[in-house]
Protein backbone atom coordinates (compact mmCIF):
# COMPACT_ATOMS: atom_id res chain seq x y z
CA UNK A 1 0.00 0.00 0.00
CA UNK A 2 1.20 3.62 -0.66
CA UNK A 3 1.85 5.36 2.52
CA UNK A 4 1.07 8.38 0.71
CA UNK A 5 -2.44 7.08 -0.73
CA UNK A 6 -3.19 5.60 3.13
CA UNK A 7 -2.29 9.10 4.52
CA UNK A 8 -4.46 11.45 1.90
CA UNK A 9 -7.17 8.74 2.42
CA UNK A 10 -7.21 8.84 6.52
CA UNK A 11 -6.84 12.42 6.50
CA UNK A 12 -9.58 14.61 7.69
CA UNK A 13 -10.78 11.55 9.82
CA UNK A 14 -13.76 11.91 12.08
CA UNK A 15 -13.56 10.07 15.47
CA UNK A 16 -16.14 9.03 18.31
CA UNK A 17 -15.34 10.31 22.00
CA UNK A 18 -17.82 9.36 24.68
CA UNK A 19 -18.98 12.31 27.35
CA UNK A 20 -16.14 11.11 30.22
CA UNK A 21 -13.34 11.46 27.32
CA UNK A 22 -14.08 15.32 27.81
CA UNK A 23 -13.76 14.71 31.62
CA UNK A 24 -10.76 12.84 31.23
CA UNK A 25 -8.48 14.33 28.82
CA UNK A 26 -7.35 18.27 29.98
CA UNK A 27 -6.86 18.98 25.98
CA UNK A 28 -8.28 17.44 23.05
CA UNK A 29 -5.50 19.50 20.58
CA UNK A 30 -3.20 17.34 22.41
CA UNK A 31 -4.38 14.47 20.34
CA UNK A 32 -6.00 15.47 16.72
CA UNK A 33 -5.94 18.24 14.58
CA UNK A 34 -8.24 21.65 15.42
CA UNK A 35 -11.28 21.42 13.38
CA UNK A 36 -11.49 17.48 13.55
CA UNK A 37 -14.77 16.29 13.74
CA UNK A 38 -15.71 14.49 17.08
CA UNK A 39 -18.88 13.11 17.35
CA UNK A 40 -20.47 12.41 20.88
CA UNK A 41 -21.69 8.85 21.65
CA UNK A 42 -24.77 9.26 24.20
CA UNK A 43 -24.03 6.02 26.35
CA UNK A 44 -27.36 5.12 28.46
CA UNK A 45 -25.79 6.72 31.79
CA UNK A 46 -25.20 9.89 30.20
CA UNK A 47 -27.02 13.14 31.04
CA UNK A 48 -27.54 15.49 28.54
CA UNK A 49 -25.93 17.98 31.21
CA UNK A 50 -22.56 15.76 30.51
CA UNK A 51 -23.13 15.58 26.49
CA UNK A 52 -23.53 19.63 26.45
CA UNK A 53 -20.39 20.16 28.67
CA UNK A 54 -17.92 17.50 26.49
CA UNK A 55 -19.83 19.39 23.54
CA UNK A 56 -18.74 22.93 25.07
CA UNK A 57 -14.89 21.52 25.68
CA UNK A 58 -14.54 20.53 22.20
CA UNK A 59 -15.35 23.67 20.35
CA UNK A 60 -13.84 25.73 22.68
CA UNK A 61 -10.61 23.78 21.87
CA UNK A 62 -11.28 24.16 18.48
CA UNK A 63 -12.92 20.86 17.48
CA UNK A 64 -15.97 20.45 15.45
CA UNK A 65 -18.64 18.42 18.53
CA UNK A 66 -20.86 16.20 16.41
CA UNK A 67 -23.61 14.78 19.21
CA UNK A 68 -25.35 11.79 18.95
CA UNK A 69 -28.92 12.16 19.42
CA UNK A 70 -30.68 8.37 20.32
CA UNK A 71 -34.34 8.92 18.94
CA UNK A 72 -35.85 6.12 21.49
CA UNK A 73 -33.81 7.41 24.48
CA UNK A 74 -35.61 11.27 24.11
CA UNK A 75 -38.41 11.20 27.06
CA UNK A 76 -40.44 14.29 25.66
CA UNK A 77 -40.45 16.98 23.13
CA UNK A 78 -39.89 19.56 25.62
CA UNK A 79 -36.34 17.43 26.57
CA UNK A 80 -35.47 17.56 22.96
CA UNK A 81 -35.77 20.99 22.76
CA UNK A 82 -34.02 22.08 25.08
CA UNK A 83 -31.23 19.84 24.79
CA UNK A 84 -30.59 20.32 20.85
CA UNK A 85 -31.03 24.66 22.03
CA UNK A 86 -28.60 24.01 24.80
CA UNK A 87 -25.95 22.43 22.56
CA UNK A 88 -26.40 25.07 19.66
CA UNK A 89 -26.45 28.17 22.54
CA UNK A 90 -23.23 25.92 24.74
CA UNK A 91 -21.29 24.71 22.49
CA UNK A 92 -22.17 26.22 18.82
CA UNK A 93 -23.41 22.57 17.53
CA UNK A 94 -24.69 22.76 13.71
CA UNK A 95 -24.84 19.43 12.97
CA UNK A 96 -25.80 15.99 15.07
CA UNK A 97 -25.72 12.25 14.04
CA UNK A 98 -29.37 10.68 14.68
CA UNK A 99 -29.73 6.86 15.71
CA UNK A 100 -32.58 4.83 16.46
CA UNK A 101 -31.10 4.13 19.98
CA UNK A 102 -31.01 0.97 22.15
CA UNK A 103 -34.22 1.01 23.96
CA UNK A 104 -36.49 -1.82 22.89
CA UNK A 105 -39.08 0.09 24.08
CA UNK A 106 -39.14 4.21 22.99
CA UNK A 107 -38.29 6.40 26.34
CA UNK A 108 -40.56 8.92 24.62
CA UNK A 109 -42.60 10.12 21.48
CA UNK A 110 -39.96 9.25 19.22
CA UNK A 111 -39.94 5.63 17.84
CA UNK A 112 -37.11 5.86 15.43
CA UNK A 113 -34.93 8.23 13.69
CA UNK A 114 -37.65 9.11 10.99
CA UNK A 115 -39.73 10.35 13.66
CA UNK A 116 -37.34 12.59 15.17
CA UNK A 117 -36.86 13.92 12.04
CA UNK A 118 -40.12 14.49 10.77
CA UNK A 119 -40.69 16.54 13.60
CA UNK A 120 -38.92 19.60 12.76
CA UNK A 121 -37.15 20.48 15.51
CA UNK A 122 -33.74 20.00 14.59
CA UNK A 123 -34.54 22.42 11.83
CA UNK A 124 -36.94 25.10 14.10
CA UNK A 125 -33.85 25.01 16.03
CA UNK A 126 -31.34 25.65 13.74
CA UNK A 127 -29.23 22.36 13.09
CA UNK A 128 -28.12 22.35 9.35
CA UNK A 129 -26.50 19.08 8.92
CA UNK A 130 -27.77 15.80 10.23
CA UNK A 131 -25.52 12.44 9.78
CA UNK A 132 -27.91 8.87 9.61
CA UNK A 133 -26.73 5.30 10.20
CA UNK A 134 -25.78 2.96 7.91
CA UNK A 135 -25.45 -0.59 8.45
CA UNK A 136 -23.56 -2.01 4.96
CA UNK A 137 -23.00 -5.68 7.30
CA UNK A 138 -25.99 -6.46 8.89
CA UNK A 139 -28.45 -4.28 11.55
CA UNK A 140 -29.22 -6.28 14.97
CA UNK A 141 -32.59 -6.21 13.88
CA UNK A 142 -33.21 -5.59 10.42
CA UNK A 143 -33.18 -7.12 7.18
CA UNK A 144 -30.73 -6.44 4.35
CA UNK A 145 -33.62 -5.02 2.69
CA UNK A 146 -35.81 -3.04 5.34
CA UNK A 147 -31.85 -1.21 6.19
CA UNK A 148 -31.55 -0.45 3.22
CA UNK A 149 -35.05 0.92 3.08
CA UNK A 150 -34.95 2.94 6.13
CA UNK A 151 -31.59 4.73 5.38
CA UNK A 152 -32.90 6.02 2.02
CA UNK A 153 -36.50 7.10 3.76
CA UNK A 154 -34.50 8.69 6.43
CA UNK A 155 -32.22 10.45 3.93
CA UNK A 156 -35.06 11.76 2.21
CA UNK A 157 -37.11 12.82 5.43
CA UNK A 158 -34.19 14.86 6.38
CA UNK A 159 -33.42 16.38 3.08
CA UNK A 160 -37.00 17.28 2.65
CA UNK A 161 -36.62 18.92 6.31
CA UNK A 162 -33.98 21.51 5.25
CA UNK A 163 -31.08 19.49 6.63
CA UNK A 164 -28.11 18.52 4.70
CA UNK A 165 -27.57 15.00 4.88
CA UNK A 166 -24.48 12.62 5.12
CA UNK A 167 -23.93 8.27 6.25
CA UNK A 168 -21.75 7.39 8.78
CA UNK A 169 -21.36 3.03 8.41
CA UNK A 170 -21.53 0.82 11.86
CA UNK A 171 -17.86 -0.40 11.82
CA UNK A 172 -16.86 -2.70 9.19
CA UNK A 173 -14.80 -5.98 9.14
CA UNK A 174 -14.42 -6.65 5.29
CA UNK A 175 -13.51 -4.22 2.90
CA UNK A 176 -14.54 -6.63 -0.06
CA UNK A 177 -18.23 -6.10 1.22
CA UNK A 178 -18.19 -2.74 1.80
CA UNK A 179 -17.04 -2.39 -1.96
CA UNK A 180 -19.94 -4.47 -2.99
CA UNK A 181 -22.53 -2.47 -0.55
CA UNK A 182 -21.68 0.73 -1.63
CA UNK A 183 -21.55 -0.05 -5.32
CA UNK A 184 -25.03 -1.94 -5.18
CA UNK A 185 -27.01 -0.38 -2.27
CA UNK A 186 -25.79 3.04 -0.68
CA UNK A 187 -24.83 4.46 -4.06
CA UNK A 188 -28.27 4.06 -5.43
CA UNK A 189 -29.97 5.04 -2.90
CA UNK A 190 -27.83 7.77 -1.60
CA UNK A 191 -28.15 10.54 -3.79
CA UNK A 192 -24.81 12.05 -3.32
CA UNK A 193 -24.91 12.29 0.30
CA UNK A 194 -20.86 11.37 1.34
CA UNK A 195 -20.63 8.56 3.09
CA UNK A 196 -18.36 8.26 6.34
CA UNK A 197 -17.24 4.58 6.55
CA UNK A 198 -16.88 3.10 10.26
CA UNK A 199 -13.64 1.62 11.55
CA UNK A 200 -12.76 0.15 14.91
CA UNK A 201 -9.85 1.64 16.66
CA UNK A 202 -7.69 0.21 19.42
CA UNK A 203 -9.63 -2.54 20.84
CA UNK A 204 -8.64 -6.26 22.14
CA UNK A 205 -10.10 -9.15 19.55
CA UNK A 206 -12.49 -10.69 22.39
CA UNK A 207 -13.93 -7.13 22.64
CA UNK A 208 -14.22 -6.15 19.38
CA UNK A 209 -16.48 -9.72 18.84
CA UNK A 210 -18.59 -8.93 22.10
CA UNK A 211 -19.55 -5.43 20.11
CA UNK A 212 -19.72 -7.24 16.57
CA UNK A 213 -22.20 -9.55 18.03
CA UNK A 214 -24.73 -6.87 19.77
CA UNK A 215 -24.34 -4.44 16.41
CA UNK A 216 -25.83 -7.33 14.39
CA UNK A 217 -22.61 -7.80 12.16
CA UNK A 218 -23.09 -11.02 11.00
CA UNK A 219 -20.72 -12.87 8.26
CA UNK A 220 -18.25 -10.50 9.25
CA UNK A 221 -17.98 -12.10 12.69
CA UNK A 222 -16.21 -15.13 11.10
CA UNK A 223 -13.66 -13.42 9.96
CA UNK A 224 -12.68 -12.14 13.63
CA UNK A 225 -13.57 -15.58 15.15
CA UNK A 226 -10.75 -17.84 12.62
CA UNK A 227 -8.43 -14.98 13.53
CA UNK A 228 -9.88 -14.32 17.00
CA UNK A 229 -6.49 -15.97 19.26
CA UNK A 230 -4.34 -13.23 17.03
CA UNK A 231 -6.22 -10.28 17.23
CA UNK A 232 -6.95 -11.00 20.97
CA UNK A 233 -3.43 -10.79 21.54
CA UNK A 234 -2.47 -7.47 19.63
CA UNK A 235 -4.20 -3.65 19.11
CA UNK A 236 -6.20 -3.63 16.71
CA UNK A 237 -4.54 0.05 15.98
CA UNK A 238 -1.01 -1.71 15.07
CA UNK A 239 -2.92 -4.87 12.49
CA UNK A 240 -6.31 -4.95 11.69
CA UNK A 241 -7.32 -1.57 11.96
CA UNK A 242 -4.72 -0.76 9.60
CA UNK A 243 -5.29 -4.01 7.16
CA UNK A 244 -8.94 -2.65 7.12
CA UNK A 245 -8.17 0.85 6.14
CA UNK A 246 -5.68 -0.65 3.55
CA UNK A 247 -8.46 -2.31 2.09
CA UNK A 248 -10.98 0.09 1.82
CA UNK A 249 -7.74 2.99 0.72
CA UNK A 250 -9.17 2.49 -3.33
CA UNK A 251 -12.69 2.78 -2.37
CA UNK A 252 -12.36 5.92 -0.22
CA UNK A 253 -9.67 7.63 -3.04
CA UNK A 254 -11.82 7.15 -5.67
CA UNK A 255 -15.86 6.90 -5.05
CA UNK A 256 -17.12 10.81 -4.81
CA UNK A 257 -20.09 10.33 -2.17
CA UNK A 258 -17.26 8.44 0.21
CA UNK A 259 -15.62 11.14 2.84
CA UNK A 260 -13.30 9.29 4.54
CA UNK A 261 -12.84 7.34 7.96
CA UNK A 262 -14.99 7.43 11.25
CA UNK A 263 -12.61 5.43 13.59
CA UNK A 264 -14.64 3.85 17.08
CA UNK A 265 -12.73 4.36 19.94
CA UNK A 266 -14.09 1.87 22.24
CA UNK A 267 -13.16 4.02 25.14
CA UNK A 268 -9.68 4.24 23.95
CA UNK A 269 -9.62 7.48 22.46
CA UNK A 270 -5.81 8.90 22.36
CA UNK A 271 -4.35 5.74 20.70
CA UNK A 272 -6.71 5.35 18.26
CA UNK A 273 -6.40 9.36 17.59
CA UNK A 274 -2.19 9.28 18.05
CA UNK A 275 -2.79 5.83 15.20
CA UNK A 276 -4.82 7.91 12.98
CA UNK A 277 -2.68 11.09 12.67
CA UNK A 278 0.61 9.02 12.74
CA UNK A 279 -1.12 7.84 9.26
CA UNK A 280 -2.34 10.39 8.17
CA UNK A 281 1.32 12.57 9.20
CA UNK A 282 -0.63 15.40 10.84
CA UNK A 283 0.23 16.72 13.99
CA UNK A 284 -2.51 17.09 17.08
CA UNK A 285 -3.17 20.68 17.51
CA UNK A 286 -2.67 21.49 13.74
CA UNK A 287 -5.36 21.71 10.75
CA UNK A 288 -4.52 18.53 8.53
Amino acid sequence: MNASAMAHAVRGFSIESVPQDAERIEDFRDHVPEGTRVYIAWPPRATKEAMVLAARKLHAQGMVPVPHIAARRVPSQEFLRDFVGELIEHAHVREVLVIGGDPATPEGPYPDTGALLRSGILTELGIEKVGIAAHPEGHPVMSEELSREVLAQNMSTAREGGLSVEAVSQFVLDPAAIDSWHASAYSPLAGGAPLHIGIPGLVSGTRLLKIASACGIGESIGLLRKNGVRLAKTALGNSSTQTLVEGLVPLVSSADDVAGFHFYTFGNFEQTAAWACTVAKTAPGKVA
